[in-house]
């Protein structure tokens, strides 16, 4: 068994002309990885073990993380398949599943995995998984390829192959997470403009004609639930769509991006029972990410610098986590792809005033000593890359805490030290045509 170390550090973010920074970190292995996903129970936000995760994508490679994506331990690898999607369905119970119709399953929270449904035929290739914890853990549905559709009611003991339900590729299945057996809510986003619903968890499925009666023919990849009857899914071209009668009509909501988006993930945080801070966030191709806090009415670039890989997968896992995984690498090393937030994309960094300095400047940080936190402010003169940097006493570098491209104004970081030693750092900006650093001091 392999370990895969991945420091993570702090994600910054932003006001709407701010680039919101995904730390990047390599995986390890040489594969691509499709999709990510942390155990949380949605049923009570904030009770479920946010710290366990996994992610799978080529080579059937499996990841496993016990501490919030700090560390990462292959656990699976079949290099002859590739696993597109992965579902937890208990804190210890969970499913991935991908090419040829192959499903493996883990009993003993992703440590190991056991083939319950051998690769049959390309024809039956999963692209996802669902699992209703408010309806039963037991009953898990596999939707893939040209019309494939399985479920198990017994938690893969057997398997009940659909017939029927469509032709089309289906690339996401999602029910809404509701505690109560009389609003068994189901979406299905596919190929071509494609929507699905179900009121009885998919006894019977509905084909939504709409997107495609209006024009919209682009591939809807992923669909996600806010409450038993809204939900927003994800596309080719940029689309975002939403619902609020649980897939019974949609709305296309206005673009902000031309990618193609792969993925798409909410997370509830707030006072129970209504839990009304919703935090979603989108990722695409060529490096996209966008995170929206007010109902996808308003969007945060959170797209790292530079970046062109693909993302293909993203999870929030927690009220100030959340990961996306991608495409492989072409650099040393030539490893998959893996970022990662503590802040979601939308903590961290903020503009500070609407005045355009006149000159360059990093100034000291407050307070200095400091413990644990302390604000680092600076301004730019005009819009362009930056990275701002924090170096130990033998010059190494602890933390990157900006690493993207700024509009001309004044910024203010928020640096947590809490995970640093007692003693003497240093930090630094670099931009195109300014460099600067100064010393802070940290006392516990």
């Amino acid at each position: 068994m392999k370990t895969l170390f991945l420091f993570f550090g702090i994600l910054l973010l932003s006001v709407s002309t701010v680039n919101a920074q995904w730390t990047s970190y390599p995986t390890g292995v040489p594969y691509s990885l499709f999709a990510v996903d942390f155990y949380k129970n949605d049923i009570t936000p904030g009770v479920g073990n946010e710290l366990l995760g996994l992610a799978v994508g080529q080579g059937g490679t499996v990841l496993r993380t016990t501490n919030n994506g700090e560390e990462w331990t292959l656990v699976y690898q079949n290099i002859n398949i590739w696993l597109n999607d992965v579902k937890w369905a208990t804190d210890h119970v969970a499913y991935a599943a991908g090419m040829g119709g192959v499903i493996i399953k883990t009993v003993d929270e992703g440590v190991t995995w056991t083939v319950i449904r051998p690769y049959d035929t390309p024809m039956h290739t999963f692209r996802g998984i669902a699992v209703s914890q408010a309806y039963d853990c037991n009953f898990v549905t596999f939707v893939g390829y040209a019309g494939t559709y399985f479920e198990t009611h017994d938690a893969g003991a057997t398997f009940i192959e659909r017939d029927g339900v469509t032709p089309w590729t289906m690339h996401s299945i999602e029910f809404a997470y509701v505690p109560a057996t009389s609003e068994l809510n189901g979406i299905i986003a596919g190929t071509d403009g494609y929507l699905w619903n179900t009121a009885n968890h998919g006894v019977n499925w509905v084909v939504r004609p709409e997107m495609r009666n209006s024009g919209v023919y682009d591939y809807l990849n992923d669909v996600v639930f806010a409450t038993k009857d809204i939900a927003f899914l994800c596309g080719n071209n940029g689309r975002i769509m939403w619902t609020i009668n649980h897939g019974n009509t949609w709305a296309v909501l206005p673009s902000f991006t031309s990618q193609h988006l792969r993925s798409i993930d909410m997370i509830r945080t707030g006072p129970a029972p209504a839990y009304s801070h919703r935090t979603v966030t989108v990722c695409g191709d060529n490096g996209t990410i966008y995170t929206s806090t007010d109902w996808c009415n308003t969007w945060t670039n959170g797209s790292p610098f530079g970046e062109t890989r693909h993302f293909y997968g993203v999870c929030l896992n927690g009220e100030h986590k959340g990961t996306v995984v991608g495409e492989i690498g072409t650099g040393v090393g030539n490893t998959g792809m893996m970022y990662q937030s503590f802040d979601n994309g939308m903590v961290g960094i903020s503009q500070t005033g609407t005045t355009v300095p006149q000159k360059f400047a990093l100034n000291q940080n407050f307070p200095n000593p400091f413990n644990p936190t302390t604000k680092i402010s600076f301004a730019l003169a005009k819009a362009g890359p930056v990275m701002l940097t924090v170096f130990d006493m033998s010059g190494k570098e602890v933390a990157t805490l900006v690493n993207t491209t700024l509009t001309a104004g004044n910024f203010e970081y928020t640096f947590d030290g809490s995970k640093l030693s007692s003693g003497v750092y240093f930090y630094r900006i670099i931009t195109n045509d300014f460099v600067e650093s100064k010393k802070m001091t940290l006392l516990k």
